[in-house]
């Protein structure tokens, strides 16, 4: 979500720079295209590296030795992804500003006063000395890449005028970073902020309605800290900016894993679509690496120099967000001079930084970065009534993100995995794995907070020391299961607790609809081949639409009938064509005629969640939700009901005519893929693609998730990929990307996935010698 704004902010700096220069030329967009044929030098190699291509632009890399895997990786991202790269390290880092200029230094200091560039760091610091050398080989790699073509570079680093500097191991770590905020910590500020706007706006019995069971607690004199601030602090610019109340719908995953008594080939199948923000270029690159001693194909993050979801000969493994809330907020009591915070009846001295951000065309910013105990604090925000706090999150804690990735490549049984996931701290992954002699395992890998007392879901004192963390939970206590009796595995981001777990586990799971969906489909078929599993990662059918539907049972008179009864009739499927854009008119009514008087009232953009809309149809909400709070009348649940079935089938006939078996839910429901400099005049045509159709909803497994805008749903959130691993035989595995290999706009593969994509459909992957070789389509030398 926060590199979601980098990316807006940036084609809002672009716009004007171009405007500004007038006539310039596109004679930069040739440069610095990638090479798939003929010859490579690469210092650092300990011999030749032969990559080749297939007809997707997928490279398979064959390495005489491990770290020459690794810096050819390197070698490889910096060739199809540099600007990726760029932008990445630069967004983590707070450096934005030192090519975008004014507009991206509220983007700078968020980073800044989160500490994201010290703490990526810190992890290269705590890492073993296997993972240093292979960040070190990737690093070399990206340098090698980037010295032989310093006046050849793609063409949005040559028009913002950026040179590269040399890759450093922190770099890469910086996206282990970045994933862990984009999946806990929002872009408008840690959850509990938004929480705390709830309450403060609404009063604490509704947001604890909102928030759901149990019910929610609040420490003495944490909502006064706001009032305070709000009262009696100038108003400044705020670190962070104003975004939705809770967690966005889709953000999140789906992965499987059926065993050999489900297969038809006699080992497991285990399948994975990460759903996140989606942009071009595309979040992932396929890859095929193999030397010695590590050997692994499947989907890398462009700067983490790993496959990172993917297969072995023996081994695969999936991961989604565990959904685990993995950081907590302390309001604090400053002393006048803003430099102690109060603990218990005494102060303690904060830690103070001084730092500068340059800002490309203006004098540099300086900012000063306080830190308690505790973590980083964070300024106050008396705009938006926020106190100062401080923030302790699981990735400040010391851990090897890589290493664990690299015991994935080097395993044989599922069994040696837990040991071997030590290494990884944050963020907090479901792991469903599956070896070739038929072993499943889930596990969640990463570490979860010992919390000593308090509601973790809202800010806490600060001042009490009853209150925070005694450290990080042994992984080994994470929810574990190993060769479950069905023979079968699924995690959506749900309640993934076992029976009978009862450790603490404090976590915003999300509705259970995607994963039972994906049960119902698994447990309906007898036996699955990888083709099958790779269908079912494009099913469109919502268990929670139906849900709804079946909450709004009624005597239901004139349009609201009819759009009952079709509804009832609903398969639930989120088609292109058919109910589903009746429902979707459906649920936007419902949404607007039970929540959107309360966040007018309370000066906020939204309450409303798919989670609370259910409950509140369902009765299981503690307040009166349907009454409209702007009129002196009090509104019913009958009445909201009727008259959101009503408009929406109103509005639906008037669009698309009286039969909603022929309404048209492509007039709804975009998918917009957008470069970052997509905002161009003309340019940009040829940087972002046109908004796609797309079928399915945050609530089905095929997950195209977002919000209304203008009168369609906007969707940014989908899955970013699909892969399918076949362990009987790896050239049966399955995978397919949102986009294409390409960074570079003029390449052939930049957006050539897209469409097959869109469509359900996936392709096979070569693993075995004879496969690459009829896959290849160009081949390519490395050479030291």
């Amino acid at each position: 979500m926060a590199r979601r704004r980098v990316w807006k902010v940036l084609a809002l700096v672009v716009v004007l720079a171009v405007v500004g220069v007038g006539g310039l030329g596109f004679s930069w967009w040739q440069g610095g295209r990638a090479q798939r044929t003929g010859t490579a030098r690469l210092a650092g190699l300990s011999a030749e590296v032969q990559v080749r291509w297939d007809a997707w632009g997928v490279p398979h890399v064959l390495a005489a030795a491990d770290l020459d895997a690794a810096t050819a990786l390197g070698w490889l991202h910096a060739n199809d992804r540099l600007f990726q790269l760029e932008l990445g390290r630069r967004s983590c880092s707070g450096r934005l500003s030192e090519v975008l200029g004014e507009r991206a230094l509220p983007l700078d200091r968020r980073q800044r006063i989160l500490r994201l560039r010290r703490t990526a760091e810190a992890l290269v610091a705590a890492g073993n000395e296997g993972s240093r050398r292979w960040l070190e080989a990737y690093a070399r790699g990206v340098d090698a890449w980037v010295a032989a073509h310093r006046g050849d570079l793609p063409p949005e680093l040559r028009l913002l005028g950026i040179q590269p500097e040399p890759w450093q191991p922190a770099d890469s770590l910086c996206f282990v970073v970045l994933m862990a905020q984009d999946l806990g910590m929002p872009s408008s500020g840690p959850l509990e902020d938004s929480r705390y706007r709830l309450a403060a706006a609404l009063g604490a019995e509704r947001a604890a309605d909102l928030l759901g069971p149990p019910d929610l607690e609040i420490a003495p004199g944490v909502l006064e800290a706001g009032a305070v601030a709000k009262a009696q602090m100038a108003s400044g610019r705020p670190p962070f900016d104003d975004d939705p109340i809770e967690p966005p719908s889709g953000l999140g995953s789906n992965n499987w894993a059926v065993g050999i008594s489900r297969s038809t080939t006699g080992a497991p199948i285990v399948a994975n679509d990460p759903h996140l923000v989606v942009r071009l270029p595309a979040l992932w690159y396929q890859v095929h690496l193999r030397s010695p001693g590590y050997e692994a194909a499947g989907m890398t993050l462009p700067g983490f120099p790993v496959v990172a979801i993917g297969q072995t000969a023996d081994l695969a493994w999936a991961f989604t967000a565990t959904m685990l809330d993995d950081h907590d907020v302390f309001v604090e009591q400053l002393d006048p001079g803003g430099r102690r915070v109060r603990r218990g009846e005494t102060w303690q001295d904060l830690r103070v930084e001084e730092t500068e951000i340059r800002v490309k065309g203006a004098e540099p910013v300086r900012l000063t970065l306080l830190a308690s105990d505790r973590g980083p604090l964070l300024p106050a925000d008396p705009e938006r009534g926020l106190p100062a706090r401080s923030v302790a999150w699981t990735v400040y804690e010391p851990g090897d993100p890589l290493a664990p990735f690299l015991a994935l490549a080097r395993a044989k049984r599922v069994e040696e995995l837990p040991e071997r996931l030590d290494g990884a701290v944050a963020p907090a992954l479901n792991l469903v794995a599956a070896d070739q002699a038929g072993g499943l395992l889930f596990t969640v890998v990463g570490r979860v907070p010992e919390r000593r007392a308090g509601d973790a879901r809202f800010a806490q004192p600060g001042w009490d020391s009853a209150y925070g963390w005694s450290g990080l939970r042994p992984r080994s206590e994470n929810p574990t299961v190993l060769r479950p009796a069905e023979d079968l595995l699924v995690t959506a981001n749900h309640d993934i607790r076992p029976p009978g777990y009862e450790q603490p586990f404090a976590a915003w799971f999300d509705l259970p609809a995607r994963a039972e969906r994906i049960r119902e489909r698994l447990l309906g078929q007898p036996r699955w081949d990888a083709e099958a599993v790779a269908l079912l990662q494009s099913d469109d059918a919502s268990l929670w639409a139906k849900q709804v539907v079946a909450a709004l049972t009624g005597d239901w008179q004139g349009d609201a009938r009819r759009a009952y009864e079709a509804l009832a009739r609903w398969d639930g499927r989120m088609a292109l064509e058919g109910p589903s854009a009746l429902f979707t008119l459906v649920e936007h009514e419902l949404a607007a005629g039970i929540f959107e008087d309360e966040a007018r009232q309370g000066g906020l953009r939204s309450v409303a969640s798919a989670e609370r809309l259910l409950r509140a149809l369902r009765g299981e909400m503690k307040g009166d939700w349907f009454d409209d709070v702007a009129t002196p009348a009090r509104e019913e649940r009958r009445r909201v009901v009727a008259r959101a079935l009503g408009r929406a089938w109103a509005e639906g006939r008037q669009r698309w005519g009286a039969d909603p078996a022929r309404w048209r839910y492509a007039d709804l429901h975009f998918l917009h893929l957008d470069h970052p400099l997509g905002s161009l005049p003309v340019l940009g045509r040829l940087l972002s693609m046109p908004p796609l159709a797309v079928a399915g909803s945050a609530t089905s497994p095929s997950a195209f998730g977002g919000s209304w805008e203008g009168g369609a749903q906007r969707v940014g959130f989908a899955p970013s990929m699909r892969w399918v691993s076949d362990l009987a035989d790896p050239d049966r595995s399955r995978g397919m990307l949102l986009g294409g290999q390409a960074g570079h706009p003029g390449d052939r593969h930049y957006t050539d996935q897209t469409h097959p994509f869109v469509a359900g459909e996936s392709r096979p992957f070569a693993w075995s010698e004879a496969a690459i070789a009829r896959a290849t389509a160009s081949t390519l030398r490395l050479v030291p």
